[in-house]
């Protein structure tokens, strides 16, 4: 049997926030996506995550407007790092599996 691998979710507002600065409102967002303006607010304050096929519109609309491919979608961090191991990142001695080398 082979194992999917997991992905950390969607940054809703990294997604947001790319639409907003190619010149999208929040209700032209919503609008677009068939969904209430509040609820895109929500959604990027961290408030609630769109429901699957709402969630896939917005997708469908990100990678319209930025031209790039579905999986290319912004995620979230899958592990929060204290301050010293982010500033450390990259350094030989606590370089953390998964991240590049330099």
């Amino acid at each position: 049997m082979t194992e999917i691998a997991s992905l950390p979710g969607v940054s809703w507002w990294h997604v947001i926030v790319h639409l907003e600065r190619s010149g999208y409102a929040q209700r032209e967002i919503a609008a677009a996506i068939g969904s209430a303006r509040g609820t895109v607010e929500d959604w990027k304050n961290g408030g609630a995550e769109p429901r699957h096929e709402v969630g896939d519109r917005l997708v469908l609309l990100w990678c319209a407007v930025t031209g790039k491919d579905r999986e290319d979608i912004p995620r979230k961090l899958s592990t929060l790092l204290s301050a010293s191991e982010f500033r450390d990142l990259g350094t030989p001695r606590t370089r953390k599996a998964g991240f590049p080398a330099d």
